[in-house]
C-alpha cells in the first residue's frame, strides 16, 4: 500500500476558531453582503449581521433542546 500527503495550500493560525469567520464580518462589516439565499420571490442578500443574528438565533435553541 502506498501513502501520499499533500501540505496543506494555506497556513492555519495558531489561535482562534471557526466562529472567528462569523464574528469579525458581523462586527467589522455588518452591512455587507455575505452571500445570497434562494427565495420564492428569487435571490435575497444576507448581510454579515443577518446571518450572525441567524446563526446566533439556531445555537440558542440547540442549547435550549440540550443538544
Amino acid at each position: 500500500m502506498r501513502e501520499y500527503a499533500t501540505p496543506a495550500p494555506v497556513e492555519l493560525p495558531a489561535q482562534g476558531s471557526l466562529t472567528d469567520d462569523l464574528i469579525a464580518p458581523a462586527s467589522e462589516r455588518p452591512e455587507s453582503v455575505l452571500f445570497a439565499r434562494r427565495t420564492d420571490d428569487g435571490w435575497t442578500d444576507v448581510t454579515a449581521a443577518e446571518f450572525h443574528t441567524q446563526v446566533r438565533d439556531v445555537a440558542r435553541g440547540l442549547i435550549a433542546s440540550g443538544i
